[in-house]
């Protein structure tokens, strides 16, 4: 069993040394139930002997057009259903963060890293990886991949009325998604965006009743009948007139996410260098997981691990195909795919 300073160290748990500053972020992407928890693709990996891709098929619809049934007309011979594929990729990262053994006896404290903060700190890469995620989604371009992009972003920029109002939410999700856009039920915004929206009462605070029974808001509200989670990592650009402001959304378990481990079974380890300026104890972190938006596949070929401005760059992602060519290559149907975005100066 490892020791730290004569204590035994659990890599699950381990023991909070220092009181830490609170972190700034809110981490909000990868909460609120965005992920679908799912336990499968750590066995794919390993029914096809490691790897970092996934190949899933998915079923298509029958369909095509019916003849007159009259006597005299054939019937068509039975057409085969199309059957589509998603490509979905792993990524890993890893660091490290370290104390020397004077830093400690001088100061009579211990700066390693606890549990709790270390779990925060990955919070904070996963929701950066979502956020590149949606940025690649949204750099798609050419055929039916433009055409998903432009018909899922709500832009009103350059209009008269260029900050959220009364029907922004619901106009974008017709758009979007058409007679589906009830499938839409939470917004992530930036806390400008939000606060614009109070100004005007168009967020609906959830209400309780507290133990002496007066009816008291929830900080939880609701925009045109969708969960509003406010998050200032939403993306911000600015140009001349001012900053733009990108909201997102979705319906809830848009993305699947899953926990693949590392090999070596050492997601956490202690690593000792007793030469090193007195001697030195670093903490060694590691993940390895999967996130998958729905319906739309990874293609990029390179990268074992993507990093994340591979994840940001359009070119490596398409909607799932049937793997054809030319006009025989048939996309996923876009009303399958419920997240949008609202680009927005307040």
């Amino acid at each position: 069993m490892e020791q730290f300073r004569g204590k035994i160290f659990n890599e699950e748990v381990f023991e909070n040394y220092t009181k830490k500053l609170p972190s700034t972020k809110e981490n909000s992407l990868i909460k609120n139930g965005l992920f679908k928890n799912v336990n499968k693709y750590k066995a794919k990996f390993a029914s096809q002997t490691g790897g970092f891709a996934v190949v899933e098929p998915i079923e298509g619809r029958i369909g095509g057009t019916p003849v007159n049934y009259d006597g005299n007309t054939n019937i068509p011979k039975g057409a085969e259903r199309d059957t589509f594929f998603q490509r979905k990729v792993a990524y890993g990262r890893a660091n490290s963060w370290g104390e020397y053994d004077f830093s400690a006896d001088i100061t009579n404290k211990n700066f390693m890293a606890e549990a709790g903060e270390v779990k925060e700190y990955w919070d904070e890469q996963r929701q950066a990886t979502v956020l590149a995620i949606l940025e690649g989604i949204f750099g798609m371009t050419g055929g039916v991949n433009g055409q998903f992009v432009s018909k899922h972003t709500y832009d009103i920029t350059n209009s008269a009325n260029p900050e959220l109002g009364a029907d922004s939410l619901n106009r974008a999700s017709q758009k979007a998604l058409g007679d589906k856009k009830g499938k839409f039920n939470v917004i992530f915004v930036h806390s400008a965006v939000s606060t614009n929206l109070e100004g005007l009462n168009l967020i609906n605070f959830l209400k309780y009743t507290d133990a002496d029974g007066i009816e008291r808001d929830l900080t939880i509200g609701t925009y045109n009948g969708k969960l509003v989670v406010v998050d200032d990592e939403m993306p911000v650009t600015s140009d001349s007139t001012g900053n733009i402001y990108t909201s997102y959304v979705f319906q809830k378990q848009f993305f699947e996410y899953e926990d693949l481990g590392v090999v070596a079974n050492k997601p956490i380890e202690l690593a000792r260098d007793a030469y090193d300026k007195g001697g030195k104890t670093d903490l060694i972190s590691r993940i390895r997981e999967i996130i998958v938006p729905m319906y739309i596949s990874y293609k990029g070929e390179d990268a074992l691990s993507p990093e994340n401005s591979d994840f940001a760059t359009g070119s490596n992602w398409e909607l799932a195909n049937n793997g054809k060519v030319g006009d025989n290559k048939v996309y996923v149907d876009d009303k399958l795919i419920p997240v949008a975005r609202i680009i927005s100066r307040g």
